[in-house]
């Protein structure tokens, strides 16, 4: 497979950085070609603007239908956006790894999406969940939580699964794009744990990943075309 990795983390020695180093290792050994996008390394620009078209309609443009002219006439981006949506063109498998802010991810990776899965490029007005300009293309969101699993249902502090907090990326992003979509991996309490515990926890994400070729855990799962 071809697997892209898109990390989110501003300390290269993060236990989501742990992550992401222990995914390139297993997947390299199992013989997939692996391309990184560590987003803090990058410096990648979170903010979409009207620099990121070669060329666009005018001073006042909607966004998304700039997006959509961009790539119907083919235009262009700007050079970063042009480099990530190659990787995400050449991948079947994206993985986002990424510690959960505001139950949410961090606000370089929300940009990277509004950048990168531009309208018509990722979905369009006519191309949205089953017919998403992704489809055939997995999604697997791998996230921290600092908080215990128990906080994290309708009786527990926050009053919703982590899965339901993440509802806006599963669904109505990646599915919404076309991708199929696995279960989220989620390592919580990561701020309270020992650091056995933590080496636990990714030793049985580097065993999930062993056969990720195979998984079929999907949260969302489109029906074959």
């Amino acid at each position: 497979m071809n697997i892209l990795l898109v990390t989110a983390h501003q300390d290269a020695q993060s236990f989501v950085a742990s992550l992401q180093n222990a995914a390139l290792g297993v997947l390299e050994r199992k013989g997939h070609t692996v391309v990184l996008t560590e987003l803090y390394d990058l410096q990648f620009n979170p903010v979409a603007s009207m620099l990121d078209f070669k060329t666009n309609s005018g001073a006042h443009v909607d966004y998304m239908f700039e997006q959509q002219r961009a790539v119907n006439t083919g235009s262009g981006f700007s050079l970063d956006i042009e480099a990530e949506m190659e990787k995400v063109k050449n991948a079947d498998l994206l993985i986002f790894h990424f510690p959960l802010w505001f139950y949410g991810p961090p606000a370089i990776m929300k940009g990277w999406i509004d950048r990168i899965l531009a309208m018509a490029f990722a979905w369009n007005t006519d191309a949205r969940y089953q017919t998403g300009l992704m489809r055939g293309k997995k999604a697997l969101v791998t996230t921290t939580i600092g908080d215990p699993e128990s906080f994290y249902s309708a009786d527990g502090m926050h009053g919703a699964t982590v899965e339901q907090h993440l509802y806006g990326l599963l669904h109505t992003t990646f599915a919404f794009c076309g991708f199929d979509v696995l279960h989220p991996f989620i390592i919580d309490n990561t701020t309270a744990e020992d650091s056995e515990i933590l080496e636990k926890r990714v030793s049985d994400y580097r065993d999930y990943l062993q056969n990720i070729e195979n998984a079929d855990n999907y949260i969302y799962k489109h029906p074959s075309a």
